[in-house]
């Protein structure tokens, strides 16, 4: 904080200070403002114009008064803020006159993630909408979306601000593919189904088609079998050479989501879902696992896998940081089906789930169609609720969404009961 009280000094007296003159001048114009006297030779020593020490309390709170503050305690508690006030002012004025000149203000005096993330969201919306595509590349050239410096909550949050502004101007994203961090920073963390029949499944196809990184080839093509199930086209099994070590937990459910998308072979099914329940038994991040798998089983109907899955885990203990708040929601939702399928009422399940569940926007539309099927059902097949499901399905526009997937729901799956039975079987 001594380097940027010099600054602050240096900026309201007008002059660098660099020589003894130039510290007898200070100490006069000190004295004036403040009525408080400090030598030119503490001054001297203070900006290293000759060898000194650390300078005493006394020197630093009135060089502090001078600059505005009370002490020195209170300008190093709220310059760091005032601060960045001053470069936010300068961020916006250039957002809409000077974009190109924004971004390089926020690369020259913004440095930790905080303090520049949300500014530069307004920044990137702003690019999108005017569909700039050289500043945007820079941008996602630059360190500061280098994902290393995100955890996994700061990520989601960035995804979550940027994705919807893309969905909405329908901006070709396929342009930035070849930048060092769109895809790692908005692709991977904005899951964006509902634009899997234009942009999004565009852009996972050529990723596909592109990628050099493995995770980011499987994701792609977890991404395109999704896109057929929804479809009604055929849905292959994919293949990889990564390890289960080797892939991201919320991924690996989701690549073994697939199998329930593209199978109806009851064999492979309880062998799939027994290697995938002893590979997470002795995982942290149990959550992570379960989430897209769990999707997987409400989007096919597959209830007798639900109920397995929810009868499995039942016994995890469960960690809930901010991006989890999605999967404990759905979580919620899948045992709102569970208890329906067992003839139970749910009108308070259904309320807790409109209120208080959190979805995030790319996920969004899917669960508010999946909460209308619940209520179509909880309410002995109400007209009123089958037109609300038919509203939201034809904004979704996917033919496996169509009248008869909400009305026969509970009533689909020649496995229904056999799964369910045949999972619980022990292993011989």
């Amino acid at each position: 904080m001594l380097y940027k009280l010099k600054n602050n000094i240096e900026l309201k007296c007008g002059f660098k200070i660099k020589s003894r003159g130039d510290c007898i001048v200070l100490e006069s114009i000190i004295l004036i403002e403040t009525d408080m006297f400090i030598s030119y030779n503490t001054l001297r020593r203070f900006f290293g114009v000759v060898r000194g020490t650390f300078p005493s309390k006394k020197t630093l709170n009135i060089l502090s008064k001078y600059v505005g503050y009370k002490n020195y305690v209170e300008f190093c508690m709220a310059y760091p803020k005032k601060r960045n006030w001053r470069i936010n002012e300068d961020i916006y004025r250039n957002i809409i006159i000077d974009p190109n000149n924004a971004l390089t203000i926020i690369q020259q005096e913004l440095i930790k993630l905080d303090d520049y993330l949300e500014i530069l969201i307004t920044l990137i919306c702003r690019l999108i909408i005017e569909k700039d595509i050289t500043i945007l590349r820079r941008i996602f050239n630059s360190t500061l979306l280098n994902p290393k410096q995100f955890n996994y909550s700061e990520l989601i949050f960035f995804g979550n601000c940027v994705g919807p502004m893309i969905s909405q101007v329908n901006f070709n994203t396929t342009k930035l593919i070849k930048t060092k961090y769109f895809t790692k920073t908005i692709f991977n963390s904005y899951i964006d189904l509902n634009s899997l029949n234009t942009n999004y499944g565009l852009y996972a196809k050529k990723l596909s088609e592109i990628s050099n990184d493995r995770q980011e080839i499987l994701f792609s093509n977890c991404l395109l079998q999704l896109k057929n199930k929804l479809n009604n086209k055929k849905v292959i099994n994919i293949d990889t050479s990564l390890s289960a070590d080797e892939i991201h937990p919320i991924l690996y459910g989701r690549y073994m989501g697939t199998f329930i998308m593209g199978n109806d072979n009851l064999g492979v099914l309880k062998t799939k879902f027994r290697d995938f329940l002893d590979l997470i038994s002795n995982k942290k991040a149990k959550s992570d696992f379960l989430y897209e798998f769990v999707f997987a089983s409400i989007l096919c109907r597959n209830l007798g896998l639900l109920h397995i899955t929810f009868k499995e885990t039942t016994k995890y203990k469960i960690s809930k940081p901010y991006y989890q708040e999605y999967h404990y929601s759905l979580f919620e939702l899948g045992h709102a089906f569970i208890q329906l399928d067992r003839g139970k009422k749910i009108h308070k399940e259904i309320n807790l789930i409109k209120t208080k569940s959190f979805f995030r926007n790319s996920h969004k539309d899917f669960a508010t169609l999946f909460i209308s099927i619940l209520e179509y059902h909880n309410s002995n097949k109400g007209k009123k609720e089958l037109s609300n499901y038919k509203k939201l399905a034809q904004r979704l526009n996917f033919p496996y969404l169509n009248e008869d997937y909400c009305i026969s729901y509970f009533n689909h799956g020649k496995l229904k009961g056999k799964i369910y039975t045949e999972l619980t079987k022990k292993q011989v």
